[in-house]
C-alpha cells in the first residue's frame, strides 16, 4: 500500500523519527530559504510569436544606467507566456524580442517591449495574488539604424526561468511524469520550475468537438496516478488534460497557476466548457482555481467538478510535520487543519452552476497508527467534511485504499457517468 510521505509524517514518534532522517528531508530547510527568497515574473507576449523567427524574454539588472546582468533568457513559445523565478532583493527590467536576424541581440528596428522596475511576486507568501505582465511587441523605438543590443551575461544568482507548458501535448511515458518527479516536486518545489515543466497538458491534439477533461493529482504524486483513467476513459466525448505541478508549493500559488492555465487555454481555443477531476490534495489545489478563473473570466465554462479521496478536512500528519520542523514543506502549511487556506475555501462556495460530486474510499485494517476510519490515508471525517459535503451534488463511497481508487473501473465508470449527467 503506498503511502504519500508528507501525510505519514507525524502521525507516530517512530515515523517521524524515521522521515527526518529519510533522503526526502536531506537540505530541506536551505532549499525552502531559497524559496522564500524567490519570486515569481509572468508575462505574456503579443502577438503571438511563431517558430521562426524566434521570440526571446529575459529579465535583467540595470546598475549606474547600465545593463548589469540578466536571467531566465528563453524562448517565448506559441503561448506567448513565459515566466521567470527570481530574487526578492532586486528590481527588474522585464522585456521580449522577436530576433529577425537570428544574432541573439536586439538589432534597432526589430519587434520588442519591455517594462521597467518589476517587482517578482513572492512564491511563498499566500497572500500574493499571480500576476500576468502583458508585453506587445513593436518596431519603432526611436533607435539609430544600426543599434545592437547584446543580451546581459546570464547571472544565475538571480534565478531563472520557469518552464511553462500550456497545450504542449504529451505521452505520460515521458520521464518528466514519472513517480520520481513527483516525489521532487514535493520536497524540491524550486529544482521543479526550473528542471521540469509546470503546465497543463493535452495527451493529443486539441478537438474542438470534445469536452476537455482535466486531470489534477495529489501530494506527491503525478500524471501517472492517472493512467488507469486515461488508459480507459471515453475518448469520443471527451480529450483528456492533466496539470502537472510541484505539489511542494504553497497552494495558492499553484492553483493560482491553474487558474491562468486555464484561462489562457481558453482564450486561445475558445471552448465553452471543461471539466476537472481531481485526486487527494488536488481537489483542493482545483476548487479555488475553478473559482478564480470562473470569476475572471466573466463566465462559468468550468460547470463539472469531482473530487476523489481529498481531505477537506485537513490532515493532521501536516499538523505534526509543521511542529518537527523549522522549515516544512510549504503546502503542509495548507493541508493542516484550520488553516487558513482551508477557511479560505470553506468560505468561497463554487461558481453558480458549477456541481460538485465527491468519491471517498475507506478499507478494513488500515495503518496501526490511524484510529479513525480511513483509507489508508486520509480518514472519512476528513474526505466528507461537513462544511464541504453539505454543498455537493452528490457524494459516493468505494471500498478502495487511497491511491488503488484510481486504478478500478467502479470508479472511472462513476466518474464518467457524473460527466455525462
Amino acid at each position: 500500500m503506498k503511502i504519500h510521505p508528507a501525510f505519514a509524517l507525524g502521525t507516530s514518534g517512530m515515523l517521524v523519527a524515521t522521515l527526518l532522517t529519510s533522503c526526502g528531508l536531506i537540505g530541506l530547510r536551505k532549499h525552502v530559504e531559497t524559496l522564500e527568497a524567490r519570486g515569481n515574473v509572468t508575462v505574456r507576449v503579443t502577438p503571438p510569436p511563431r517558430s521562426q523567427p524566434a521570440t526571446y524574454a529575459l529579465a535583467w539588472r540595470m546598475e549606474n544606467g547600465s545593463r548589469k546582468d540578466s536571467a531566465g533568457f528563453q524562448q517565448v513559445p506559441a503561448s506567448g507566456i513565459a515566466s521567470f523565478n527570481l530574487g526578492l532583493d532586486h528590481l527588474y527590467r522585464v522585456g521580449a524580442f522577436t530576433d529577425d536576424n537570428g544574432n541573439n541581440a536586439y538589432d534597432a528596428g526589430e519587434p520588442l517591449d519591455f517594462i521597467k522596475d518589476v517587482k517578482p511576486l513572492s512564491l511563498t507568501d499566500p497572500s500574493v495574488k499571480p500576476k500576468i505582465w502583458p508585453l506587445t511587441l513593436r518596431r519603432d523605438h526611436g533607435l539609430p539604424p544600426g543599434t545592437v543590443i547584446q543580451v546581459p551575461k546570464q547571472n544565475d544568482a538571480l534565478g531563472g526561468k520557469t518552464n511553462l507548458a500550456l497545450g504542449e501535448v504529451a505521452s505520460l511515458d515521458d520521464p518528466r511524469f514519472a513517480p520520481e518527479a513527483g516525489s521532487s516536486g514535493l520536497w524540491r518545489p524550486l529544482d521543479f520550475l526550473s528542471k521540469n515543466t509546470l503546465g497543463i497538458y493535452f495527451t493529443e491534439p486539441y478537438d474542438p468537438h470534445r469536452i476537455p477533461v482535466l486531470f489534477v493529482y495529489g501530494i506527491g504524486g503525478s500524471p501517472q496516478d492517472w493512467r488507469y483513467f486515461i488508459n480507459h476513459f471515453d475518448r469520443k466525448k471527451y480529450q483528456l488534460w492533466f496539470y502537472h505541478y510541484p505539489s511542494g508549493m504553497r497552494l495558492d500559488r499553484v492553483s493560482g497557476a491553474l487558474s491562468l492555465g486555464l484561462r489562457s487555454l481558453k482564450r486561445q481555443y475558445d471552448f465553452t466548457q471543461c471539466y476537472v477531476v481531481a485526486h487527494s490534495m488536488g481537489g483542493q489545489v482545483s476548487r479555488p482555481a475553478i473559482c478564480t478563473a470562473v470569476a475572471d473570466e466573466g463566465q462559468n465554462f468550468i460547470p463539472k467538478f469531482v473530487s476523489i479521496s481529498t481531505p477537506w478536512g485537513g490532515h493532521k500528519a501536516a499538523e505534526h510535520g509543521i511542529r518537527h520542523l523549522k522549515k516544512p514543506v510549504p503546502s503542509w502549511l495548507d493541508v493542516t487543519p484550520n488553516s487558513d487556506f482551508l477557511a479560505r475555501i470553506y468560505s468561497t462556495p463554487l461558481p453558480r452552476g458549477t456541481t460538485h460530486d465527491l468519491v471517498y474510499g475507506s478499507i478494513d485494517g488500515g495503518p496501526f497508527w490511524m484510529k479513525e476510519l480511513n483509507d489508508g490515508v486520509v480518514t472519512v471525517e476528513s474526505e466528507t467534511d461537513l462544511r464541504i459535503k453539505q454543498s455537493t451534488t452528490s457524494f459516493k463511497h468505494l471500498t478502495r485504499e487511497h491511491v488503488e481508487i484510481l486504478n478500478q473501473e467502479e470508479t472511472l465508470r462513476w466518474v464518467e457517468k457524473l460527466l455525462a449527467n
